[in-house]
């Protein structure tokens, strides 16, 4: 059973989203993907992890225009979502992601025969 923070991180991740999508007219924040949220135990911070869709883009732009737009982002999560205090927002590159669509690259880009090639060798 998810507790508590869990199930806030993923409604703050939900909210910013849509915000991201929908509602901010920031060229800097087109095509961006929120990945993920974790929110303090406590309740009173939630980091944001963000990726740009594209590799081009540089991620402090992103996160600096994230920031900028963070008050707005607060003002949609008292709206959206029912807690005594929003907590406050702090973005970050998720490096994660393009890890992992290197890693796909890479893996994508080899010649690595299949069972039915290998049967086929014999």
């Amino acid at each position: 059973m998810p507790n508590r923070s869990d199930v806030l991180a993923e409604q703050i991740r939900q909210v910013i989203s849509e915000a991201v999508l929908f509602e901010m007219r920031d060229p800097n924040l087109e095509g961006i993907t929120i990945t993920r949220v974790r929110v303090s135990s406590d309740l009173q911070f939630a980091d944001v992890r963000f990726t740009p869709q594209d590799d081009v883009r540089d991620p402090q732009t992103v996160g600096r225009a994230l920031g900028k737009a963070g008050g707005a982002f607060r003002r949609l999560l008292a709206k959206k979502i029912r807690m005594r205090r929003v907590p406050q927002l702090r973005f970050h590159y998720d490096a994660d992601v393009t890890a992992e669509r290197r890693i796909g690259d890479i893996l994508e880009s080899m010649d690595i025969p299949t069972a039915d090639q290998e049967d086929d060798a014999t």
